[in-house]
């Protein structure tokens, strides 16, 4: 068995201590797309809920002194927070490992890539959804977004930005996946595919609609074997004693209005942290029953191994964490099943 790199040694450690290794903060409800399968309510701010900067920044060393070492920014759209430029340059000050999840649209010049990395940014996610523009475009109900999409890609390359991709798997693009995963790796771009689409804050089950059916999961997880050698999907070893997840534990997360969540999955604010301590919040009793979530809570539905439940989006979806949705179980059926039918 191989060593734990660093990395991984640190996180193990975080988990343990309940040290909040990783941090995601939204810094706006703001969007430029109006994507059909997002889980926000409203592409706004509510004005009298908004932060200002010296907020920001007291969250940020709040987190520092909790021992947070990696930022990831996101919204809504990150870069229409009208603070994002001073974030950034304070979360660099400060010592932060600062990421970013984007859509792109705001990168539209080498000149703005470059800005990105000379304010801290180490590295941009971009969400893409397809290579077929009519596909991204009917996900993100934006004409035009797909070449500003791909233009953002290519200007933060150019300037060493070190560049990845998410894609949410859903009904409307799997068809054409592999042509966009094969691009990234020809292009030297990770890419996370994702077919975990989840219903907005208010429980509103829409986006959901857009799930991918079993039938196409099924075909998605078999072809990507057929593909590349290290395509198979592969159980987990786990025991009943395991965490479901790391809520609470090595991750948290901080709304717009600066409620600390968790982690961005479950919606339940732990309180405020412009009224209270990182760690007054951090410590209440509150918070235990996501941080004390093992297996054996579970009804154990999904299939050994491979787990694919989700406390925070079964809470919003039926109101009980330890509830494994249909979808979760029907995923992790799929992923059982296509494991066997091609050998481990």
């Amino acid at each position: 068995m191989s060593e734990l790199s660093l990395l991984d040694k640190w996180r193990k450690k975080s988990i343990h201590n309940f040290t909040p290794l990783q941090a995601s903060l939204e810094l706006t409800n703001r969007c430029n797309e109006r994507c059909g399968h997002c889980y926000i309510d409203s592409f706004k701010d509510d004005p009298q809920r908004t932060l200002t900067l010296e907020q920001w920044y007291h969250i940020l060393q709040q987190l520092r002194q909790a021992g947070t070492l990696y930022l990831i920014l996101m919204g809504g759209e990150a870069m229409l927070n009208p603070y994002f430029w001073q974030i950034t340059k304070k979360s660099k000050s400060l010592g932060f490992h600062t990421s970013m999840i984007s859509n792109g649209l705001k990168i539209q010049s080498e000149e703005m890539a470059e800005k990105l990395l000379e304010s801290g940014i180490q590295q941009v996610t971009i969400s893409l959804y397809s290579l077929n523009p009519n596909i991204h475009e009917t996900m993100t109900s934006v004409r035009g977004s797909f070449a500003k999409t791909m233009n953002a890609i290519l200007f933060c390359q150019k300037v060493g930005l070190k560049v990845s991709v998410n894609s949410l798997l859903t009904s409307l693009n799997i068809s054409s996946i592999f042509d966009l995963e094969d691009w990234c790796v020809q292009n030297q771009l990770e890419i996370k595919v994702d077919p975990t689409v989840t219903s907005k804050l208010s429980g509103d089950m829409t986006p959901t609609r857009l799930r991918a059916s079993r039938s196409q999961l099924e075909w998605y997880f078999s072809e990507r074997k057929k593909r590349w050698v290290n395509g198979q999907v592969k159980a987990s070893p786990e025991s009943s004693g395991d965490f479901v997840c790391n809520a609470a534990k090595g991750k948290c997360a901080v709304t717009a209005y600066g409620e600390l969540l968790p982690c961005i999955e479950v919606r339940e604010p732990m309180g405020s942290l412009i009224d209270e301590s990182f760690e007054t919040l951090w410590n209440n009793p509150s918070v235990q029953p996501w941080r004390d979530m093992r297996l054996s809570d579970l009804s154990r539905k999904s299939e050994t191994g491979f787990c694919e439940h989700c406390p925070g989006m079964a809470k919003n979806e039926v109101g009980d964490l330890h509830q494994e949705l249909d979808f979760s179980v029907m995923l992790s059926e799929v992923k059982s099943k296509v494991s066997q039918d091609l050998g481990e």
